[in-house]
């Protein structure tokens, strides 16, 4: 801002305009005091200051120490990720195979009268809204659709005009990555 422009300013703001130009005064004895804190450690409570140390290796060696903890951390991931077999394995993947091939009809309804539109999102469709539409019952308040699925527990939700939302008549799990709580299936033989 210009003096100048003071001339035009009230008095009262003037002043405060000077005011904060001002440097402000600091007593002597009270920055004495607070750089004396500053610089004994011991009397504050916290660790003297100390001096770091470097470490410099040649490009060679730290080469080598590179390739070593590669080599060491491929080998640890191969040890983790190695399966065990075991005949309990093998009986368990078998079991698995064999519920697969179960398909179960599983039906699913919702009643929302208003909706223009509804499908049914899931883990069995990969949460795709276009693969399973519903279709609205005679009566125009429920919609419906039977899905064969195999064996096993599912998360899903039904997806009414463009928005997620829970079954009401199954139970919830915990939200979802977009704060969206999801309805639990479970798919059992006979």
């Amino acid at each position: 801002m210009r003096d100048q422009d003071n001339e035009t300013i009230s008095g009262e703001l003037a002043d405060a305009i000077e005011l904060l130009r001002e440097q402000p005064s600091v007593r002597p004895a009270w920055r004495d005091d607070l750089l004396r804190q500053a610089y004994a450690p011991e009397s504050a409570g916290t660790a003297a200051p100390t001096r770091a140390w470097r470490v410099s290796l040649s490009v060679p060696w730290a080469l080598a120490a590179g390739i070593a903890c590669a080599l060491i951390g491929a080998g640890g991931a191969m040890l983790v990720r190695r399966p065990a077999i075991a005949p309990a394995n093998v009986i368990a993947e078998q079991h698995v195979a064999e519920s697969a091939a179960v398909m179960l009809p599983v039906r699913f309804s919702l009643s929302a009268p208003s909706a223009a539109r509804v499908s049914i999102v899931g883990d069995f469709n990969n949460w795709n809204p276009a693969t399973l539409p519903m279709r609205r019952s005679a009566d125009g308040r429920v919609w419906e659709v039977e899905v064969r699925l195999p064996l096993g527990r599912y998360n899903y939700a039904f997806m009414v005009d463009g928005r997620l939302a829970r079954d009401p008549g199954a139970p919830s799990t915990a939200d979802d990555d977009f704060g969206t709580p999801n309805s639990v299936l479970m798919v059992r033989g006979s």
